[in-house]
């Protein structure tokens, strides 16, 4: 259980309905709650029960601080506030070098800080968490407390922004020639927060040997931690799910495995859950016979479908620029889809972090070349024994790997002892 009175400071609020949020929710129990308190700075509605003081303070607000000269941020108090804010549904901007060096020159202004600095006052927290990210801003905040305060800083990074010397927001023109200034300054940043951090912690051990080769700093990996439980029993037989991100080119791996079904047996569909992003994924959905495209569901349903699919689908985009974006990334779903009882695929780079943990913990079916799609598939829906070993192991690295109350437990324990 957490002992410290703990500020975290992110970009999305504790919740369930995104993905960051619902990753740093179940890295602590139900019991911290009263030990925290959260700053964020964009997107969605915070848990309550999660977590018992929340601050928002929203680019907007940023800038009209600076052209008014006024403090910036507000506590949220409850749901009807927040949702008041327009936090939930705030157009997405498009991320350009440009927009980030803006962003960034208008969040490191000091005008605007003058209420959350009061708020903190009286949180009076013992040590900060940032979940890092892209904003160079939110490191320099993140340091400022820390130094300021007098408490240790713990980074929480599931990102390797800092690697990237290529351009990965693929601007184009006037805004793609500012990246390089975008990324020293985001280095630089990086490189300030982890040589103060007490504690670094990454998502999968992958990330944390990248971070290790380049900083010599102390760092833990914990991965995702899900309270999915799975059912009884699965006699699914047929029902095959993607549930997730739709962005990404992820439509385009999705549409080769349902044809790849389709040629196994005309009557399977894929039936795939989440937002619908663009025209173009719903053109290439419409005019693929082979997927059943259910629109967004919420948390509760996600965790149903995923206990009762004979195949569980996780895609990735095979596209070179996508190969190297992601090579680090691992989605929040993977440790559900583990938990949820029902057997797991994934169709991806073998590259990648996610591919290779799966396939060195022998508890998926990993496909990492097309041509292997139709025979590994046809062999998975075929061998209920494949199936079944597949199902205990993937239970079995959920408990060890993905246990909530395991990886609460050592989040609590680098917390209270750093």
């Amino acid at each position: 259980m957490l002992t410290k009175r703990v500020l975290l400071l992110t970009h999305n609020p504790l919740s369930d309905a995104n993905s960051n949020g619902r990753t740093l929710k179940n890295f602590f129990s139900p019991e911290d709650a009263g030990q925290l308190a959260q700053i964020f700075i964009s997107g969605g509605s915070p848990d309550f029960s999660a977590c018992s003081r929340f601050f928002r303070v929203t680019d907007g607000e940023v800038l009209r601080a600076f052209i008014k000269r006024t403090p910036a941020g507000r506590e949220i108090l409850d749901e009807e506030q927040s949702v008041a804010g327009g936090v939930s549904s705030a157009k997405k901007r498009k991320k350009t070098p440009i927009t980030m060096l803006l962003r960034d020159f208008f969040w490191n202004r000091r005008g605007w800080r003058r209420r959350v600095d009061a708020w903190i006052d009286e949180v009076a927290p013992e040590a900060v968490l940032l979940q890092a990210g892209d904003s160079p801003f939110m490191y320099r905040w993140a340091v400022r407390i820390s130094k300021e305060r007098r408490i240790p800083l713990v980074i929480y990074n599931s990102e390797d922004y800092y690697f990237k010397s290529y351009d990965y927001t693929r601007s184009r023109g006037f805004a793609h020639l500012f990246y390089p200034f975008f990324w020293r300054r985001l280095k630089r940043a990086v490189r300030s927060a982890l040589s103060v951090a007490c504690m670094s912690v990454y998502i999968s051990e992958d990330l944390k040997r990248t971070y290790d080769a380049e900083f010599s700093r102390p760092s833990e990996y914990i991965y995702t931690a899900t309270e999915v439980a799975p059912a009884a029993e699965n006699t699914a037989e047929g029902v095959f799910s993607y549930l997730g991100n739709l962005g990404i080119d992820r439509h385009k791996s999705l549409v080769k495995i349902a044809e790849a079904l389709s040629r196994i047996d005309s009557e399977y569909k894929l039936d795939v859950y989440g937002k619908m992003p663009n025209n173009e994924v719903e053109r290439a959905f419409s005019e693929c016979p082979a997927i059943r495209y259910r629109g967004l569901v919420d948390y509760a349903t996600v965790c149903r479908v995923m206990g009762e699919s004979t195949l569980l689908f996780h895609a990735e985009s095979f596209e070179e620029f996508y190969r190297k974006d992601i090579r680090h990334g691992f989605s929040t779903k993977i440790a559900d889809s583990l938990a949820s009882g029902s057997c797991f695929v994934i169709f991806a780079p073998a590259e990648l972090s996610c591919t290779k943990y799966l396939a060195e913990n022998e508890c998926a079916c990993v496909i990492s070349e097309e041509a292997d799609l139709e025979p590994k598939l046809r062999e998975v829906i075929e061998n209920k024994e494949l199936r079944a070993a597949l199902i205990e192991r993937a239970k079995a690295v959920a408990q060890e790997n993905h246990n909530a109350e395991k990886n609460c437990a050592k989040m609590a324990r680098i917390l209270n002892e750093i």
